[in-house]
């Protein structure tokens, strides 16, 4: 298989959002046939794991990252599992106990970060702690989806933070795709840095910069239905006067057009 036709379908998942991009999968089956079967499931792979793509394992949704991988597997220290994933369906198999487990300090800090998650996050929610090289540092995940297609629309919010316990210095990243697509197509997406030098508690600190980054998107919401939109169009029409619809469309010359034709 050529790598451009590898390339074609790594790029065409990429950019498909996360509520839609198994239906995206199907469609590229039934188009390209068994041929793309390898290049899609190396697709689905790349984008379950940059995406923080939830798996659904023994009924608990669980992150898959670089950062819990062992071999072929990942391992979830909060059951001390480990198990394959079938990326297609977002479900974890061969599922065994291992050794891996949460230290006192990270136990502590997941389960901080159960508390925030209940109270500040609906829909399918997921969230993870992992330990890094640094003995010092632990890669935070959250991931939290709402998929409604019968409604046309699909959202996901997700957070990747690196925490050093030693220094307190907590740093990351917040992405947020909506889609919307309801006769017509409106794709939103948000991504933006951040960082706390002194979080003696790192999930306060990520409880503040995502408030902040929430407040920060309704305000840039705002502006663009209260100012942006509105240059989009003329404020009045070219009479400089307001048209009162009250009046009747009839007095004025479309309406009259209209009429006339309908008379003929």
């Amino acid at each position: 298989m050529s790598s451009s036709f590898e390339t074609i379908i790594e790029s065409i998942i990429s950019d498909a959002p996360s509520g839609e991009v198994q239906d995206v999968v199907k469609d590229l089956t039934t188009i390209a046939g068994d041929q793309a079967e390898e290049a899609i499931i190396e697709a689905m792979t790349h984008y379950n794991v940059k995406n923080l793509i939830p798996i659904e394992v023994k009924g608990k949704p669980v992150i898959i990252s670089e950062y819990n991988k062992k071999g072929s597997k990942f391992f979830d220290p909060v059951r001390s599992i480990l198990f394959s994933v079938d990326h297609l369906n977002r479900t974890g198999v061969d599922v065994e106990d291992c050794d891996q487990k949460h230290t006192t300090e990270q136990r502590g800090l997941y389960e901080e970060l159960d508390k925030y998650m209940s109270k500040n996050f609906t829909g399918n929610v997921a969230y993870a702690v992992y330990a890094k090289d640094d003995p010092d540092e632990v890669a935070i995940f959250i991931a939290s989806t709402r998929y409604s297609p019968g409604n046309f629309w699909n959202g996901h919010w997700r957070s990747s933070y690196t925490y050093n316990m030693n220094s307190q210095a907590l740093k990351g990243t917040v992405d947020i795709d909506v889609h919307y697509f309801e006769d017509g197509n409106v794709s939103f997406k948000f991504s933006k840095d951040v960082e706390h030098n002194a979080a003696s508690s790192a999930v306060v600190s990520i409880k503040n910069l995502e408030n902040e980054v929430e407040n920060e998107m309704s305000a840039s919401f705002s502006n663009l239905n209260e100012k942006e939109f509105k240059l989009l169009r003329r404020r009045l029409p070219v009479t400089r006067s307001k048209i009162n619809w009250g009046k009747g469309i009839g007095t004025y010359r479309l309406g009259k057009d209209s009429a006339e034709n309908q008379l003929k």
